[in-house]
């Protein structure tokens, strides 16, 4: 485990052209991680907010408090923390705006308490209350343009009514006024790109690695159909598996995220569900990764970890089972991978500090706030802050690093 600096009271300092900066925003209520690219391009990837009602049913499971209060919705909070630290080179916006996959903790949940938005359009929420607030040049989900994968998602109940109905009107609001809206397509590293000085930085690129299924092969843009065609032919399916994964390089530095792909290898799941396994033999080592699945023990698997061998992890969750018990001793095992490793969450529940014990908490660099990676120019070398996520302040609590890019 690293040794951090204490920071309390101080502010972050801001970006500066050439910097990459990845703020895991901890809201209490999903994922929601925001990207300042180094030559001020944005990208937002998920804008979770949980149904917290219908968890209640999930007892004895326990949610965090919303982050920092419950005065506004999650979205909402994700705008306002991008309000505070986007780059002011430009107009305010999202160049892009990524949904990983169509679960509440990843873009929103319909609620009889969700408003209209301005437009009258479609109710507000999760990447929608973003979006009231903050414009988004491109928005990019995994099943665009048609959705019809793994089936016709339009015509499956929650497609129909409800939370991914309410989503559909938000894009057909897009489509009409000429805002783009795309598939996330795996393999292709030239549909999320720098949008102000690219050739400024030659040696940074986002790969698209996975979405509804694909998977890149790690040749060029080739790619091949993990999960087979008539696998799933209803609409009782997970949604996890199909989400959409990316890896960012800059110069040495290189990051993963994969939104709630899965790892299982169990005799009794088909052997498709280890999404896991072949992607990580395509994305290969990373400096810094965010776990799978929130550290659910169906994801972040022994040859997962063991391919990307990463220095820093950072671990999104909002649930008191998350991170499985498993999932810590996978995490932390010299014999999966060796070397040092430092591990940062979002927000862990007392509750699953006591369950899992004293392992997880040498294992663990903090157990909760908003977790900024921010990469130096060039991508030689990067840092981890902690920013307080219970006031709007958002001041630095720890610093950790600098980290030397492998």
């Amino acid at each position: 485990m690293a040794m951090a600096t204490p920071e309390a009271t101080k502010e972050l300092p801001p970006w500066q052209v050439g910097m990459l900066d990845i703020h895991h925003i901890s809201t209490g209520s999903g994922n929601a991680a925001y990207f300042i690219f180094p030559d001020g391009t944005t990208m937002l990837l998920d804008a979770g907010d949980v149904d917290r009602e219908d968890m209640k049913k999930n007892a004895p499971l326990k949610l965090l408090d919303p982050r920092p209060d419950s005065s506004r919705r999650a979205g909402q909070w994700i705008a306002d923390y991008i309000k505070q630290f986007a780059p002011g080179r430009h107009a305010l916006k999202l160049d892009y705006a990524l949904v990983s996959h169509f679960h509440s903790d990843h873009f929103g949940h319909l609620s009889p308490r969700s408003p209209l938005s301005g437009t009258g359009a479609y109710r507000l929420t999760g990447i929608m209350d973003v979006a009231e607030l903050i414009p988004i040049g491109t928005l990019i989900d995994r099943a665009a343009p048609e959705y019809r994968s793994p089936v016709d998602l339009k015509a499956c109940p929650h497609g129909a009514d409800g939370t991914l109905a309410n989503y559909f009107n938000f894009i057909d609001y897009r489509r009409a006024r000429n805002e783009y809206v795309d598939g996330l397509q795996p393999g292709r590293k030239d549909q999320i790109v720098l949008r102000y000085t690219p050739h400024d930085y030659p040696g940074f690129s986002v790969r698209n690695a996975a979405a509804s299924g694909v998977l890149w092969t790690g040749r060029e843009a080739e790619t091949f159909r993990q999960i087979p065609p008539g696998a799933v032919d209803d609409c009782n399916f997970n949604e996890n598996p199909f989400s959409l994964a990316i890896k960012l390089s800059y110069g040495q530095f290189d990051y993963y995220s994969g939104g709630d792909l899965l790892g299982e290898r169990e005799a009794d799941q088909p052997g498709w569900r280890d999404m896991e396994t072949p992607l990580g033999d395509t994305v290969g080592p990373v400096d810094a990764m965010t776990l799978n699945h929130h550290g659910n023990r169906d994801a972040t698997n022994a040859n997962f970890l063991r391919a990307l061998r990463p220095r820093v992890i950072v671990q999104q969750s909002w649930v008191s089972d998350q991170p499985g018990g498993e999932v810590v001793h996978r995490m932390t095992s010299r014999s999966i991978f060796p070397g040092p490793r430092d591990i940062f969450a979002t927000g862990i529940q007392p509750e699953t500090r006591i369950a899992i014990g004293p392992w997880m908490e040498r294992a663990y660099s903090s157990f909760d706030g908003h977790v900024v990676i921010r990469v130096a120019p060039g991508g030689g070398s990067y840092e981890v802050f902690i920013l307080d996520d219970a006031t709007r302040d958002r001041v630095v609590k720890r610093r950790f690093g600098p980290y030397a890019s492998q």
